[in-house]
This record gives structure tokens, C-alpha cells and sequence, in this order.
């Protein structure tokens, strides 16, 4: 199997080689990702380059380069577009030695940023530095005040948990929900009317605004703990240099700043897409034994709205300790099935598409975590409850093994034909899948419809830092990720009225005011999921409000074009 990839990866890049020297493929537009990485908290920084290199992948035709501030060397930026810094240790050139080379690695690149005109985007700490030294070496025409509009100005101490863009209000790292296992001790603590709501992002790096001609405001950031106080700056452009007041991969979330920083990311790389709103359904955990009642009445609600929607699709029911099935294991494919024979004629009359949902969407005849049931469990993951419901993802099912998941979708794939579907893209069950796993997975379906999971330091020797993973959801369609997928995005979440012990509900209009807070992107899909245990009542809620919120409901299909 290798052998013959590895044939067939040759053949394509030879013809791919040839086909650019006869035709001269434009040369992609170069964009440099730095980041720290000293310090106690030093792999904060390879995270979010890695979540920051994601979204970036919305733009088509980058050339994208990530690699630690300490190892710049002067003039690496003179080729790029735009140059985005990361400051996630606070004063990280403070963490090296006098004269080592990772000082004069930052030192090259203030110099760098200070001097060569290019689109600098600065986030977090360490703006003061690059004030400091532009000012004491006379860089350009005057100092970094007098030449960009605006100087460093120390924190205020103020908790600041909202930011306001395009008149929203979003949260600035505020979970507004405590799930089992949530790591919200150290945040602040309010109540807003019968929730509890945790601000575990409240710091923001300041800047102080000295020539209002050159400077303007695209966010602000307030508190609500201090109502009377004037909004601050929090995402600022000075000609030719950006500055965002903290790191908004920082508990983001459905409602946070995060879709503020997505969407400014076309003014930052000066790539303007049109503004347009679309919307995503799809229907969940559908197998052989779905209830095709509820199938037909949520097919017939969506129909009455014009909705297309898309179906996550078990090829494989297994149920190996007969929880459902009165202790007798159990095995069901799609195929033959009435399921299928409903999708047949919804796929025949073009009101749906299909996507492999995982194989099984559970492992083996173990609980992983609850009952070894299709769709209950992790296919791809090896998990564990914990007494307090909180899960730990122990590692990648079969130690990340990249060709048994390839076998497994493929499979997949092969059984959904057979039942007469042509699936488009497959979803890792929850969402969770390793690394050489969505790789090999690739190669089978180039399209994920997801949201993702990500590991920074998947070549450590150390498994437990190897397999730590950060999850990340997309505001719009990612053309390329870290994985080479195209991504589509699912970020608005689903309805769920009884969720486990401990887990948060959702309702229709949690899923519409995330819809309406998304709507700060210029070309935002907002996505949604549904599953058929809940019948037809609930969803034209969903539907006719996503519509109302000024969106357009399309198939997935019209996004890959």
C-alpha cells in the first residue's frame, strides 16, 4: 500500500511540476507567523501560531512560514505580504542571554518591523520593546509615536470582558458555561441573570493613541464590571502596522472576539472577499437503525424552508454488548436497510449530500468512553469517563495509526456506495481523530466537515505532550489547513434540550444568537447540526431564524467551487 502511494505521489508531482513550468502557476503570496516560545508557558506560543496558520488557510495562494521569533535573522520578512507576531511570554527577548543569538534574532526583527514597511500585525505583549528600541536607535523619521500614531501604554488593571466590532458585542474569553472537568478556577467569576459566567481572559495589553490622523479603531475592548468607563482600543491599524490588545485564541467561543480578529484578517492581508452570509444544516448520527419518521419529518420540515442539508452517516451499526438490542451484540450495515433506502430517494432528488460519519462511530467492544454503541462512542480516540463526567482523551485509537484509519474509511466510503450514497467528505465522530489518522484519512476524503483537532508537538518523543491536542472551529470555509484538508466549517453548535450530567443545553436560540454574533464576518457560514431523535418541531425554529439573521441556507457543495 505504501509502495503504491508513494508511486502514484510521484507520478502527480512530476505531472504537477511539468504542468507549472508550461503554464507558470502564480507564485504564492508569502506570510510570516512568528511566535514565543520562553518561559513556563513558552508552547503557548506553537499553539496558537498553529490555530493562527488555520485561518489563514481562508486565503487562497499563501505561502505560509511559522517559526519562533528567536530565529529570525534579518531581512527573513523582506519577502512577505504581511509579518504576524504572537507575543505570548511576556518580555520573552528577557528569557536569553545578552548577545546570544535568539537576542539578536529579536532585535533583527524590531529593526525589521520598524524599517522595512511591511504590514506588521502585532498581537499581546512585548509592544513596549519594540518601542524602546525604535526609539533609541532613531529608526525611520522620527519615533515609533511619530511615525505610526500610537506608543505603548501600560495595563489598567481593568478586567476587560467584551469587545464591541461592527456595533456587536462579543466576549473577550468569557466561558459563559462550566462543563465537567473545565479549567476555570483562576477565572473571575460573574452572574448574569441565572448563569454563571467566567471571565478567564480579562488581561489586554494597551496602547495609547497620539496622532488620531494615522490611527484607526476597528475594536474596542470594555468592562461590564466598570459600565461608565470609556471602550479602549483593542484592535488597532497605524499605517502599516496592526496592533490586537491580546491573543484571541484565548478561550474562544461561538460568541468571542475570535470572529472579530477572523474577520479583519482580509484587511490585515489586504485580500477583501465579498460580504455574504451562508448557512449550513446537517443531519447527525443517522444509521441503519434510525427512526425514518423522524428522517422523513425533519427531511419534509427542511424541504417546506427550501433547506438543503447534509446527513452524517454511520456506514456500520454495531452495538458488541447488547445494550440496545437486550444483551444480543449487534451488527447492522446501511445497506438494504430502509435508512438508506430513504437517503436513496432524498439523494436522488437533490435535497441532500452525504458524509461518512467515521466507520462504526465507536471502537471495538469497550466502552469508550460510555457503552461501545454506534454513535455514542469515539471511534479515533481512545477516552475515559471520569467520575465527575468529564472525559480524558487518553491517545489515538491504535497509537495514531495512519493506515488502519485509512482502512476503516475507506470501508466506509465502500459500504456507503454499495448502499447506493456518494459521500463527499467524512466528520471524525466528536470530533476527534490523531494526527497521522486525519492525514491518512485524507487521501480517502480530501473534505472534512468538522471542526478539528490539532497537535502542536506531534513529533515529541513524549507521548503525553505528543498526543496533547487543541481543538479549533472555523468562521468560514479553510481552503487548506495544517492537514492539507479543505475544511468546512461547522461553529454555531447544535440543539440539544438533555444533554449528559454536568454538559450544557442549547436551544434554538443559543444557535440563532450565535448565528447573529457571527455575522461580524464578511463571509461567514454559519453552520449548524441537528440529530433525528429530536423529530421535526424544534428545527424550523433554527431554520426560519438563521434566515431572519440574513443568512442563506446553500448546499456544501456551492462552497467548494
Amino acid at each position: 500500500m505504501k509502495r503504491l502511494l508513494g508511486s502514484l505521489a510521484l507520478g502527480v508531482l512530476f505531472l504537477c511540476t511539468h504542468l507549472q513550468a508550461k503554464i507558470l502557476l502564480p507564485k504564492p503570496k508569502e506570510v510570516l507567523v512568528l511566535y514565543d516560545d520562553a518561559g513556563p508557558y513558552g508552547y503557548m506560543g506553537k499553539e496558537d501560531a498553529l490555530l493562527l496558520r488555520n485561518l489563514l488557510g481562508h486565503f487562497k495562494g499563501l505561502d505560509i512560514d511559522v517559526m519562533p521569533a528567536k530565529n529570525y535573522t534579518s531581512g527573513d520578512m523582506n519577502g512577505s505580504m504581511a509579518v504576524f507576531y504572537l507575543g505570548t511570554t511576556f518580555d520573552a527577548p528577557a528569557f536569553y542571554a545578552q548577545g546570544s543569538k535568539a537576542q539578536k534574532a529579536y532585535a533583527d526583527f524590531f529593526k525589521d518591523a520598524a524599517t522595512l514597511g511591511k504590514t506588521v500585525v502585532w498581537m499581546n505583549y512585548n509592544l513596549w520593546r519594540l518601542q524602546d528600541a525604535w526609539n533609541k536607535n532613531g529608526w525611520g523619521n522620527g519615533t515609533m509615536q511619530d511615525t505610526i500614531g500610537i506608543s505603548y501604554d501600560y495595563y489598567t488593571g481593568i478586567p476587560y470582558n467584551r469587545v464591541t466590532y461592527k456595533n456587536t458585542e462579543l466576549y473577550k474569553g468569557v466561558v459563559s458555561f462550566e462543563n465537567p472537568g473545565a479549567n476555570v478556577g483562576n477565572c473571575f467569576e460573574e452572574i448574569v441573570g441565572n448563569r454563571d459566567m467566567y471571565d478567564c481572559e480579562p488581561v489586554m495589553m494597551m496602547v495609547k493613541i497620539v496622532d488620531q490622523s494615522k490611527v484607526k479603531v476597528y475594536a474596542t475592548a470594555s468592562s461590564t464590571f466598570y459600565p461608565n468607563r470609556k471602550a479602549d482600543p483593542y484592535i488597532v491599524k497605524a499605517g502599516n502596522f496592526w496592533f490586537v490588545g491580546d491573543i484571541p485564541f484565548s478561550y474562544m467561543s461561538e460568541e468571542d472576539r475570535y470572529l472579530a480578529f477572523a474577520d479583519l484578517l482580509h484587511d490585515m492581508l489586504k485580500i477583501y472577499h465579498k460580504e455574504h452570509h451562508t448557512a449550513l444544516m446537517r443531519l447527525e448520527d443517522v444509521d441503519a437503525r434510525t427512526d425514518t419518521q423522524n428522517l422523513l419529518a425533519i427531511a419534509n420540515a427542511a424541504q417546506k424552508e427550501n433547506v438543503f442539508f447534509s446527513v452524517a452517516t454511520i456506514a456500520k451499526y454495531v452495538d458488541p454488548n447488547g445494550v440496545e438490542n437486550n444483551g444480543v451484540p449487534t451488527e447492522e450495515n446501511l445497506t438494504g436497510s430502509n435508512v438508506a433506502k430513504v437517503l436513496q430517494h432524498l439523494q436522488s432528488e437533490g435535497r441532500i449530500a452525504i458524509v461518512a460519519h467515521g466507520f462504526t462511530h465507536q471502537l471495538g467492544n469497550m466502552q469508550n468512553p460510555y457503552n461501545g454503541v454506534s454513535g455514542d462512542d469515539f471511534e479515533f480516540m481512545r477516552v475515559v469517563e471520569n467520575p465527575d463526567h468529564s472525559l480524558n482523551y487518553l491517545k489515538p485509537a491504535m497509537n495514531d495509526s495512519g493506515l488502519w484509519a485509512y482502512l476503516r474509511m475507506h470501508s466506509a466510503k465502500s459500504m456507503l456506495q454499495a448502499a447506493g450514497l456518494q459521500p463527499f467528505a467524512w466528520e471524525a465522530p466528536h470530533y476527534a481523530a490523531g494526527p497521522s489518522q486525519y492525514r491518512a484519512i485524507r487521501e480517502v476524503f480530501p473534505v472534512q466537515y468538522a471542526r478539528m483537532q490539532y497537535y502542536p508537538f506531534e513529533t515529541s518523543t513524549d507521548p503525553a505532550k505528543r498526543f496533547k491536542s487543541i481543538g479549533q472551529f472555523f468562521p468560514y470555509l479553510i481552503n487548506s489547513d495544517a492537514y492539507g484538508y479543505t475544511v468546512i466549517p461547522e461553529n454555531i453548535g447544535y440543539v440539544e434540550i438533555m444533554p449528559n450530567a454536568g454538559y450544557r443545553a442549547l436551544y434554538p436560540e443559543d444557535i440563532i444568537r450565535f448565528a447573529q454574533k457571527l455575522k461580524v464576518v464578511r463571509d461567514s457560514v454559519a453552520s449548524f447540526y441537528y440529530h433525528p431523535y429530536l423529530g421535526a418541531d424544534l428545527l424550523p425554529i433554527v431554520i426560519k431564524g438563521l434566515k431572519a439573521a440574513g443568512y442563506t441556507f446553500v448546499s456544501p457543495s456551492s462552497l467548494l467551487k
